[in-house]
């Protein structure tokens, strides 16, 4: 016999919301119910002692099956949930008023979600998702909720309806779960097809050539290895059939991929479920003018340098896949922005293999060839405590790190803020060496502030900064005595009190939005940036 989840039915025929059913059915998956619907004995709404009263039908009512199979106490943080409805007419289930409401639900809560008349409280708990319908009448129906975003290891989630009336915990485990891979491509809010995805992780994957479709009535195609052909194999693509066509009124439509690829231990792997969407106009990339000292890269612009190569891309959101010279890496670029190839070998030929993609999802192919320059120094500035713990004006420092090869002379170095320049002492600079610019007042171990290594190169000035460096962030520069601009940091973003601005990745470029983040301060050592900041 099979089980059923004692719940409250309600059969109350509604209007039918149209959606696209789903042109593949889920995969089969043992069956696992929901506790009965239990009100906790302390409302988060100002709940009164009605709301501890829930109505204990007898007829059975709504099961609930995850997609991929697990308990519903340990749920993978991207997932798919059916709701199986026996019996039920096609005109009482409304896929539009079906929700996944991160914490639990009260019956006061069920019966704001039946009414449709949510509080701003229990608005604000919704996360994204869309419902459809799979099957016909005179079957039985059944409603795939999917969320469009991960849920929350060890955090509690309902799925719940207003009509039918049903809802149903889950709790998401807080291990084992395969690890998700992040959408790339097309980029948020800018895409303009529904016959291509990428999603990329940190590691390899093993090849792959799978059926899949997008849902609800999506398009079919294949999920394959790769973010373009074979470059980026820590990526997987959706690749939809050239025949195929984006459903009617597809300008609103929003479409999922499979929650889980790569099946089985230890391969398998969950895909972020941002959704396809058609956001924006097809955006091309139009090839910007390089300056003498480029070489023409794709639609952008290359800079060639000894052990890298700094990329500056066209005024257009762009995939940038790139093999070759060691290199099988994936880069989403924001419109204008740089990227750096690194590390290339110095004094060497590169060939590379290039394709771009735009956000239509139109494959441009290319290939690039330059000589590597000898080794040279590389000054930047790493990481900047403008508003320290201690006093101020002399507890703050700029961190120079040298990611280069040979030493750098700071002969007529200077560094400049809004106010003025500072000429720094004319020391040789080590490769893989970092230095402080600090105030001649300066004290390592103030007690208050992280001090640094003590063979940290102290660069003391006479004033670092006009008046002090600024608490509401200002762009810094470091330039050579003729003018050049070595290394810059930017106004934004402003840390709190006692946090520094430090830049992700030595090779993260300067003029990258994504290059700088707030941190906790590490003067001479290698910024930590994945620590959790208050």
């Amino acid at each position: 016999m099979t089980h059923r989840c004692p719940l409250r039915p309600s059969w109350t025929p509604r209007a039918l919301r149209a959606l696209p059913l789903a042109l593949a059915p889920l995969v089969a998956s043992p069956l696992s119910c929901a506790p009965e619907l239990v009100v906790p004995p302390q409302l988060d709404e100002g709940g009164d002692e009605e709301d501890a009263e829930v109505a204990g039908p007898a007829d059975p009512g709504p099961e609930l099956q995850i997609e991929p199979a697990a308990p519903l106490d340990a749920a993978p943080p991207v997932l798919r949930a059916r709701v199986l409805l026996p019996g039920a007419a096609l005109g009482s289930v409304d896929p539009a008023r079906a929700l996944v409401v991160r914490g639990k639900l009260s019956a006061a809560h069920l019966r704001q979600i039946e009414r449709g008349e949510l509080s701003t409280a229990l608005s604000e708990r919704v996360v994204p998702s869309i419902a459809w319908l799979n099957g016909t009448p005179p079957g039985d129906l059944s409603l795939t909720v999917a969320p469009l975003a991960s849920l929350a290891p060890g955090e509690t989630y309902a799925i719940a309806s207003g009509s039918p009336v049903f809802s149903h915990h889950i709790q998401i485990a807080t291990e084992g779960s395969p690890p998700v891979l992040s959408r790339l491509w097309p980029p948020p809010d800018a895409g303009a097809t529904l016959g291509l995805g990428v999603w990329c992780g940190d590691a390899p994957l093993p090849e792959v050539v799978a059926a899949a479709t997008l849902a609800p009535g999506g398009p079919a195609g294949e999920l394959r290895r790769g973010a373009v052909d074979d470059i980026g194999a820590r990526c997987l693509r959706f690749e939809g059939e050239p025949t195929a066509t984006a459903p009617p009124g597809a300008d609103g439509v929003r479409l999922v991929g499979p929650p889980v690829a790569l099946p089985g231990e230890p391969t398998a792997v969950s895909l972020d479920p941002r959704p396809f969407m058609l956001e924006s106009e097809p955006l091309p990339a139009i090839a910007v003018a390089c300056a003498p000292d480029e070489l023409a890269l794709g639609p952008g612009c290359a800079r060639v340098a000894d052990d890298r190569i700094l990329v500056r891309s066209a005024d257009a959101p762009l995939l940038w896949a790139i093999a070759g010279a060691g290199f099988d890496e994936v880069f989403a670029v924001p419109p204008g922005e740089p990227f750096v190839l690194a590390p290339l070998p110095p004094s060497s030929p590169v060939e590379l293999a290039l394709a771009i993609v735009d956000n239509a999802g139109v494959v441009e192919r290319r290939t690039f060839s330059a000589m590597t320059l000898a080794p040279m120094p590389h000054v930047i500035i790493n990481e900047v405590l403008a508003n320290p713990v201690g006093p101020e004006p002399g507890q703050e420092w700029v961190e120079l790190y040298n990611d280069g090869d040979v030493p750098a002379e700071l002969t007529g170095v200077v560094l400049a803020d809004v106010g003025g320049e500072t000429e720094l002492p004319p020391i040789s600079f080590m490769p893989g060496a970092y230095a402080l610019v600090v105030n001649e007042d300066y004290v390592s171990d103030d007690e208050l502030d992280p001090p640094p290594p003590p063979e940290t190169l102290l660069l003391r000035v006479p004033k670092l900064g006009s008046h002090g460096l600024s608490n509401s962030g200002e762009p810094l520069k470091l330039k050579d005595r003729g003018g050049v601009v070595l290394s810059r940091s930017p106004a934004a973003p402003v840390p709190k009190p006692g946090m520094s601005l430090a830049r992700v990745a030595p090779h993260a470029p300067d003029g990258s939005a994504g290059s700088f983040a707030t941190s906790w301060p590490t003067p001479g050592r290698v910024n930590i940036m994945n620590q959790e900041i208050p």
